[in-house]
């Protein structure tokens, strides 16, 4: 295969953590709590498997080889399946230590435990293959929202209306995160509710289903793969700016539609932001911690733990200022050359403000149904929050100085 595999030892490390923390985390649960980790962890995959899926295949930097070597049919089918497979084995393998992983009764309710083995990994494989499926066959639409009058008539409406810098091209991509997620979540819920009232094993049959559904459209794109990869790699090596095609980042975000950051450091803030836009999609990644916390909510693990966790959120927040930190994207000579020392300080703190309210209304909607985090709590977070964006921007404004000397 033309991807290179781990190496033993990494792979025996990787497998070794995985068993300790799926240990650490149910090891001493009884079954009925075993059943409910297994849901709540299945509903929180739903949202990860449709976020991360298309970001685990595309760009492929072997696109070039792939086409050179003529790749298509079954083996371009296993080549892109192994890309997801590569990243997402720990999981199914963590499901299986949660399901039977009981350290005091390890041959109890094999039964059951089996039941929902076979649910877990049903539904969490099948999701996977329908994610695969639905992203690998979107390039063709995304390039039409992208490239067409009707895509750039929405992008003019949402920048004018809702100052949100919204790419057309991303229109299929969110409605396959928006579908798969919902998909996967419905089918959790139904489980559940079968489980409850007619058995465990129709809550198996709900994955099961999910299995056979993944399976057919998977098998569907498996015909002829290479029709639908290629167009998609385009779309996405465009989107991130690794082709040679037109820079559609820069076209997404505007100067003015940065209201919140002070007039003297908007230009300096929005060239942060380009740059990051460039490497990470750093909105979804920040809806991917929110979603994680609120998965751990869910199972009440207490306010002191609950505010803790949100207090390593808040600072995890300025991992982004680091990524501004790397000569690639912010020269020290040419920041010197742009600006004065204070400005940089400036505009890496304002450019950390567009997670503030975010990060409020999801605490307070979290308070208004679980209870936690209090007002008072809150208020600590936020002063961390505010503390560590200036330390971040701080260490930026060194890390400057360090340069010029």
């Amino acid at each position: 295969m033309i991807l290179k595999p781990l190496s033993t030892y990494s792979l025996l490390l990787l497998l070794f953590s995985v068993l300790t923390a799926g240990l650490l985390w149910a090891g001493d649960y009884p079954i009925e709590t075993r059943v409910v980790t297994i849901r709540y962890f299945l509903f929180a995959l739903s949202g990860f498997i449709a976020f991360s899926t298309p970001y685990l295949i595309f760009p492929d930097k072997l696109a070039a080889m792939l086409q050179l070597g003529n790749v298509n049919g079954r083996k371009m089918a296993q080549y892109i399946m192994s890309k997801t497979i590569r990243v997402q084995w720990p999981i199914p393998v963590l499901l299986t230590v949660i399901t039977f992983g009981d350290i005091y009764s390890p041959v109890s309710n094999l039964g059951t435990k089996t039941i929902y083995l076979i649910f877990s990994l049903s539904l969490y494989i099948g999701l996977v293959l329908a994610a695969t499926s639905r992203y690998v066959r979107s390039g063709t639409d995304s390039q039409f929202w992208q490239e067409t009058e009707r895509g750039r008539e929405m992008r003019k409406k949402f920048a004018d209306y809702f100052k949100y810098p919204l790419d057309p091209g991303t229109i299929p991509s969110m409605i396959n995160t928006l579908i798969i997620s919902a998909a996967g979540m419905i089918a959790v819920v139904l489980g559940a509710w079968l489980g409850s009232n007619a058995g465990a094993a129709s809550e198996a049959i709900v994955g099961i289903a999910v299995f056979v559904t993944g399976t057919i459209m998977f098998v569907r794109l498996g015909k002829n793969p290479e029709k639908n990869y290629y167009p998609t790699n385009a779309f996405f090596e465009e989107f991130f700016g690794t082709g040679n095609g037109e820079d559609s980042v820069v076209e997404r975000r505007k100067v003015e539609q940065l209201w919140w950051v002070p007039d003297t450091v908007r230009v300096h803030t929005w060239q942060f932001l380009q740059q990051i836009d460039r490497r990470i999609p750093a909105g979804r990644v920040v809806a991917v911690g929110h979603a994680l916390v609120w998965f751990i909510a869910y199972q009440r693990p207490g306010e002191g733990f609950m505010t803790a966790l949100w207090l390593l959120f808040a600072v995890a927040h300025q991992l982004l200022i680091l990524l501004t930190l790397q000569p690639s994207m912010s020269p020290g000579w040419l920041l010197r050359w742009i600006g004065p020392l204070r400005i940089w300080f400036m505009s890496r703190f304002w450019m950390q403000m567009r997670w503030l309210v975010p990060l409020l209304i999801s605490m307070n909607i979290q308070l208004f149904i679980l209870g936690f985090p209090t007002p008072l709590n809150q208020a600590w977070i936020i002063a961390i929050f505010l503390l560590s964006a200036a330390l971040g921007s701080a260490v930026g404004v060194l890390q400057l100085k360090k340069d010029i000397q």
